[in-house]
């Protein structure tokens, strides 16, 4: 039996062909046009929302006051700035905790004119509302919530 070059598995046709890729880009975007939560191609069903374990982790908002921060430092990849966080009563130094808070830099500029925010440290007392964003090496990551 003869095999030719064009037979080996990889030189296969992939299983979506550009025009059924199109059709389904089209169909996702029809759905999402038209507020709907799934939308279907070639009689498969597909959600419009991913479910992820990092994205969708079903905990609730949690409160927190300025003293469960500690310093804010420019993560140089991102831009934001990020500081250790205590939600268990104990240190904020990212040291002793595997909770982090991410703030962007117009989010941080805003604490800072508002009075809330002063030499990298949160100076509020008022309670913010966090979510989690992620989890990393270990690590979940919060953001500051409207």
């Amino acid at each position: 039996m003869s095999t030719s070059k064009f037979s080996d598995p990889f030189m296969m046709k992939s299983p979506m062909t550009p025009l059924q890729g199109n059709a389904f880009i089209k169909a996702k975007m029809d759905a999402e046009a038209a507020g709907k939560s799934s939308f279907s191609v070639d009689g498969k069903n597909y959600p419009l929302k991913m479910v992820s374990p990092l994205n969708d982790n079903h905990e609730d908002p949690k409160k927190i006051i300025g003293e469960q921060t500690f310093e804010f430092q420019k993560d140089k990849p991102s831009g934001n700035f990020v500081a250790g966080l205590s939600l268990e009563g104990g240190s904020a130094d990212p040291v002793d905790t595997r909770d982090r808070i991410v703030i962007t830099p117009k989010q941080k500029k805003k604490m800072e004119k508002g009075g809330k925010m002063y030499n990298n440290f949160i100076e509020q007392m008022e309670k913010m509302t966090i979510k989690k964003d992620s989890v990393s090496g270990g690590k979940n990551f919060y953001s500051i919530k409207k």
